[in-house]
């Protein structure tokens, strides 16, 4: 389970986007709430994401 805070960068559809995962949703699947740098949020799954390493 990640974190709100973690940094992730998209894999699929938004692919190469860089984003941060805000909460993870209410569902039984591991699905987050996803705010990328270009003010899109969207519901995303670890499949859709990479995350990114701390600095």
């Amino acid at each position: 389970m990640l974190e709100p805070g973690t940094q992730i960068e998209m894999t699929k559809g938004y692919k190469g986007v860089k984003g941060v995962v805000m909460e993870r949703t209410g569902s039984e699947f591991e699905f987050y709430v996803v705010k990328l740098e270009n003010g899109i949020h969207m519901v995303a799954g670890p499949s859709a994401f990479v995350v990114l390493e701390k600095d």
